[in-house]
């Protein structure tokens, strides 16, 4: 069998393809030299050109506008404001339970003692917020009054020539958004204060005032339980100052309101004495009487 791989060229004597050996296999003859097949140069495969490289966006992160910090502080304050108001009124449940005779002294003593204590703690570190809360406050008035200043002294910098439109565009933009962001911090830093230095603002007087006589009823009622061997006098001389400093403390919160009431009252009673003296008919009398009386009530709600 011939070898297929061996290539083949025509006898010149008797025509035939034989392969290309020396001598020709069907006739003898001498066999040209082969001329090998050329070695065509193997072929590069073309890729396809790469698409243009394009940038990733540059990840510009947007300025939130919604204040986060000042929600989170807003619910701390409110949470400090609620806890200082429960622990006011656990202690006066406390007081009257005691007074009543409901509660051992021991018992008394280890609950007051403990509500006290985290009420003062609670106490000191709202007295802290509103002065770290002012000073802030303070700081940012102080830079509102230098961004004015500094405004004002783009404009005459203008007029005069030292600065083109464009850089006073510029500058004054900068400021003036500087400024906006100043009033709106200012604006929450004074909604905290006001939350801070409010007191029970979601009590009515009236309720306050209950506060206050129901405190004021636990001391006198002590005071004979004391005289009565009942109370011993060191548990009473222990709590008597702290409820003073309380009943003081709620007097303080409605002060305007009683002083308020009181003039109503004096007039009120006026009212009844032209009446008696005949000075008022019965008609005028009975309308200025129900006019002041809602004036009074309108104090209390």
């Amino acid at each position: 069998m011939s070898d297929v791989s061996v290539p083949r060229i025509r006898c010149p004597s008797c025509s035939k393809f034989a392969p290309a050996m020396k001598y020709c296999i069907y006739c003898g003859a001498k066999m040209p030299e082969a001329t090998p097949p050329p070695i065509k140069p193997p072929q590069t495969s073309v890729l396809p050109p790469m698409p243009p490289t394009i940038p990733s966006p540059s990840r510009v992160s947007a300025r939130v506008t919604t204040p986060l910090q000042s929600v989170i502080a807003k619910d701390e304050i409110s949470n400090l404001m609620q806890s200082i108001e429960t622990l006011y009124e656990r202690k006066i449940a406390l007081l009257n339970l005691y007074q009543l005779g409901e509660v051992s002294e021991g018992v008394f003593r280890k609950l007051y003692f403990e509500y006290d204590s985290k009420l003062t703690t609670f106490l000191k570190t709202r007295e802290a917020k509103i002065e770290e809360l002012k000073g802030k406050l303070e700081e940012k008035n102080k830079r509102f009054s230098e961004i004015s200043m500094k405004l004002e002294e783009l404009e005459v910098r203008r007029k005069v020539g030292e600065i083109d439109t464009a850089l006073y565009t510029q500058q004054a933009d900068s400021l003036r958004a500087e400024e906006r962001e100043i009033i709106e911090s200012s604006k929450i830093l004074k909604t905290s204060i006001n939350t801070l230095e409010t007191m029970f603002s979601d009590k009515t007087p009236s309720q306050i005032r209950d506060f206050e006589n129901k405190l004021r009823d636990c001391l006198s009622n002590l005071e004979k339980l004391v005289s009565e061997g009942k109370v011993t006098e060191e548990t009473f001389n222990t709590v008597k100052p702290e409820i003073e400093k309380t009943i003081e403390f709620f007097n303080s919160l409605i002060k305007e309101h009683k002083e308020k009431d009181r003039v109503l009252r004096e007039q009120l009673e006026t009212l009844q004495t032209r009446y008696k003296l005949s000075e008022l008919s019965i008609e005028e009398y009975e309308r200025r009487k129900r006019e002041l009386q809602t004036e009074i009530d309108k104090i209390w709600t």
